[in-house]
């Protein structure tokens, strides 16, 4: 036992300073590779260590000081007699469990990374650290954070202190860290970052809260994607268009029973009779290759699942509820799990789940009556107009109307020593100018004289409540309204009660006039045209995405299209337009077949929903080996001579056999068929589309959204849009697919010595990286895991890059947490299982830094306790923090 420890255990009361809290550990790196334990025989984890004699919690606290009682996983139960006092302690043990974290998203929020990291060091949004400090003064925020915190203060004072007791608890943390009354947390070490944390501003919380608005809403890289294309190859984007925005699955989230404006799916021979075939394609020699695109700006990746089961078909006759988040862990890091009571003590919360590290409120848990989850909406709410500039750049021509251009200077310190000095400019009201370079397009994008504006709707004051209305709801309807009051929040929100489940988006989406050309909202558009610009209001809560499912009695959101407005891949006969780029539905069609299946049998448990959260069949596979099949046949039965250098092929035939007979079509990492497919997939997708779209566009977004190419690849291949037929080169999709089955034996050969499947396993060359998640910066470890980029358990790994194949395929991206929600009472709280990935404290020499990780990759839950005596009998030790 450390001497900190040792001192908390001997106190076991009040604590004049924190040197015995967790967090004030090791300072330096660590990095490894774990190779995961073997799957365990059940869905329930066993403690990290035996139980120990139970510490009581006790009556709360009196009002000044608050209770901490940490659990054997690492989990701090927070208990005080007032809010106030509760978010001051939530503060204090937050930063001082993940301080490095805290310090970078702060700086993150102000432009300010470069500083202590070095202007090449790697970046979240961009490639560099420089340029996420860059994009963020272009976009200004800690401007407009500061008028969202001058609204809180003024409408919501309540909000307002609760916010500045949880700075004041995290500031009294980076004092001690700063005065050397603890140790320098993870990553501030002379032998790792060698900085020190500063303190919190009292605008901070609500400028970084911004900055997270901005990493969940920020689509433009999809948009600058779809723009370069269509300049430098527009007879190929033209080829694209029937199948950019049709789902690979014809899933929607709105339940049948709650859809107001129906799916626009048309018949498939009335598509296809449609679709207008382009005349040839344009894809010009380029003075780049795929590397000129690799500092491109980042975009949020879709991977999140969220489903809800009404108490008709579950064994309890209870709702129940399921919930994995994904998002980057270069972005967005590790999850913080806590559990915050005041509720007992005359205060209005009692809440337990997960926060964003940087952010106060949970986003996903349970308070005593319901329990709730969210996944990324991916409703448009930014936009990209080309806008004509005065020559003294004095003025920009907005709707054809002139707008003032406000500029301003700022000047970016670097940890090598100098600064880099860049002007910025805002068009009030309307948006941000920007330079593309600032972003990693290496073209100009906009005509001479004119300029590229930005417009979000976070280019102004508003509320930025967060989370703290879910975790005070008592009921679906409660929380629905709270829902509604958060229109900063970009995200699909499921909630259960005892009785109902609900789902509802709350996200102000801009109202636009029906997509035309020059005016489609997925590309650059015409800015001096008024009917291409936001017309006034918003999408209203009628309109915008949500059901109660009273029928079908499920209801499942996957980052899929919520309407069915993209099934034609029209988007200008919607009623209205709400977004385009969304999940291609496969994770969506996979959730809801198998609860149609689970719902008919009955009695579902949190053993089926586990299950299903970690399931890893490929429904791509199934599209994939039909169209393999058709193609084999033609060889084997010579149907066609241009295939005929394909026969006699003993390792394509294989392949062939693994991937259509032998492989049961689940991306697991002791698969070898998943490798075989993987990279097939790659190989057909890049054959297909690389030299028609530029290989400096599919290399970005292959690497961005994998699971995109791979539609398009299968949707041309099955020959469902004649439009898209160009794309084959003259090959036909039989040669295409087995040039690409050439290829992977080739690259199977060349990285395993051969074809056999003995030679070679998913684990072997695909895992998740956790560097950064612990804060920018600081290398962690990495380990293999399963998913595909379909799959319901899924994660998006990289497979080149400069036209090449990487010898591994790396993944920063994956399932946050994991949690299952039900009410095992009529009349209890709800309670939930969980997971969630390394561990709960940034300290590599303590016991909760990564103990959690072999749950998280075996897809294994454990309960988190929630009442007094649970929290007592799994409590590993407990602090009282008096408030200064």
């Amino acid at each position: 036992m450390s001497p900190h420890r040792a001192l908390a255990w001997a106190l076991g009361g009040t604590l004049a300073c924190a040197a015995c809290e967790t967090g004030g550990g090791a300072s330096g790196a660590v990095r490894d590779r774990v190779l995961a334990p073997a799957p365990a025989p059940s869905g329930s984890s066993s403690p990290a260590e035996p139980a120990e004699p139970a510490l009581p919690v006790g009556p709360p606290p009196p009002p000044g000081e608050a209770l901490i009682v940490i659990d054997r996983s690492g989990v701090p139960h927070i208990y005080a007699s007032t809010d106030e006092d509760l978010f001051y302690a939530y503060g204090y043990q937050l930063a001082s469990d993940r301080m490095l974290q805290l310090e970078m998203w702060r700086r993150f929020a102000h432009g300010r990374r470069a500083e202590v990291l070095g202007q090449n060091a790697k970046g979240s949004f961009g490639a560099t650290t420089l340029q996420d400090d860059l994009l963020v003064r272009t976009f200004d925020l800690p401007h407009f954070g500061r008028l969202d915190a001058e609204l809180m203060r003024r409408e919501d004072p309540e909000h307002w202190r609760l916010l500045q007791a949880w700075r004041a608890g995290l500031n009294r943390r980076v004092e001690e860290v700063r005065e050397g009354e603890v140790p320098l947390p993870f990553g501030f070490g002379p032998d790792a970052l060698d900085f020190l944390p500063e303190p919190w501003a009292e605008d901070d919380p609500v400028i970084v809260q911004k900055m997270i608005h901005l990493g969940l809403d920020q689509t433009i890289l999809y948009e600058i994607l779809t723009t370069i294309l269509g300049q430098l190859a527009p007879q190929a984007l033209d080829a694209l268009a029937p199948v950019l925005f049709v789902p690979g699955r014809e899933t929607w989230q709105i339940p049948p029973e709650d859809q107001q404006f129906g799916a626009l799916s048309l018949p498939r021979d009335t598509r296809l009779a449609q679709a207008g075939l382009p005349t040839g394609r344009v894809c010009p020699d380029l003075p780049f290759g795929p590397a000129a695109l690799r500092d491109l700006i980042g975009a949020p990746r879709a991977g999140s699942n969220s489903w809800a089961v009404d108490g008709r078909f579950t064994a309890d006759g209870r709702p129940m509820l399921a919930g994995d988040p994904h998002l980057q862990f270069t972005l967005m890091g590790n999850m913080y799990a806590v559990h915050l009571d005041s509720l007992d003590g005359g205060g209005t919360f009692d809440v337990a789940g997960f926060a964003f590290t940087a952010a106060p409120g949970l986003f996903a848990g349970h308070n005593r009556d319901i329990a709730w989850t969210p996944t990324s909406a991916f409703g448009d709410v930014m936009d990209l107009w080309e806008v004509p500039v005065s020559d003294d750049g004095q003025t920009a021509l907005i709707g054809g109307e002139p707008v003032p251009i406000e500029t301003r200077t700022e000047v970016v310190p670097l940890r090598e020593g100098g600064a880099r000095e860049m002007s910025f400019a805002r068009v009030p009201g309307h948006g941000v100018l920007f330079d593309p370079l600032v972003v990693g397009v290496p073209l100009p994008l906009a005509a001479p004289g004119k300029r590229v504006m930005i417009g979000w709707t976070g280019f102004k004051g508003r509320s930025s409540r967060y989370f703290l209305g879910l975790n005070r709801a008592r009921d679906v309807d409660d929380f629905d309204r709270a829902v509604m009051a958060i229109p900063e929040m970009s995200y699909n929100w499921v909630a259960i009660d005892r009785r109902a489940l609900t789902y509802r988006v709350g996200l102000e989406v801009p109202r636009r006039n029906t997509p035309a050309p020059g005016r489609e909202p997925w590309r650059l558009m015409d800015g001096s045209d008024p009917s291409a610009l936001w017309q006034p209001g918003a999408l209203g809560p009628d309109e915008l995405p949500h059901g109660r499912a009273g029928t079908r009695g499920f209801v499942v959101t996957a980052n899929n299209d919520p309407h069915g407005f993209t099934a034609d891949g029209d988007l200008s006969d919607a009623p209205f337009y709400y977004g385009a780029y969304f999940d291609p539905g496969y994770r969506a069609h996979r959730i809801t077949v198998e609860l149609e299946r689970l719902t008919a049998r009955g009695g579902l448990t949190v053993e089926d929903m586990r299950l299903l959260q970690n399931d890893v069949h490929s429904g791509m596979a199934d599209d994939l080996v039909v169209l393999l099949e058709a193609a084999w046949q033609a060889v084997t039965a010579g149907l066609d001579p241009a295939l005929s250098p394909y026969a006699d092929r003993a390792d394509l035939a294989t392949l062939v056999e693994l991937i259509t007979v032998t492989w049961d079509r689940r991306m697991a990492r002791d698969s070898a068929g998943a490798v075989a497919f993987h990279a097939l997939m790659h190989f057909a997708a890049a054959r297909l589309l690389e030299d028609d779209i530029t290989g400096i566009i599919y290399e970005r977004v292959a690497g961005v959204a994998p699971f995109f190419v791979m539609k398009v690849a299968l949707q041309t291949l099955a020959g469902l849009e004649p439009a898209t037929e160009p794309l084959l080169d003259g090959e036909g999709p039989h040669g295409l697919l087995l040039g690409a089955l050439e290829e992977t034996a080739t690259w199977l050969t060349a990285r395993f010595g051969g074809v056999e499947p003995w030679r070679y396993r998913f684990d072997a060359v695909r895992f998740s990286d956790f560097d950064n998640a612990f804060g920018l910066g600081m290398p962690v470890l990495q380990v293999p895991t399963d998913g595909g980029e379909d799959t319901v358990n899924v994660a998006h790994a990289r497979f080149r890059e400069d036209g090449r194949p990487l010898h591994d395929w790396p993944s920063d991206y994956g399932p946050v947490e994991r949690m299952i929600a039900h009410f095992p009472t009529a009349d209890g709280p709800p309670r939930i299982h969980y997971n969630f990935p390394l561990g709960n404290v940034a300290e590599p020499d303590g016991p909760h830094f990564d103990d959690l990780l072999p749950d998280w990759t075996e897809g294994r839950v454990r309960e988190m306790p929630y009442s007094a005596a649970e929290v007592a009998a799994a409590a590993e030790r407990r602090v009282r923090l008096v408030r200064r």
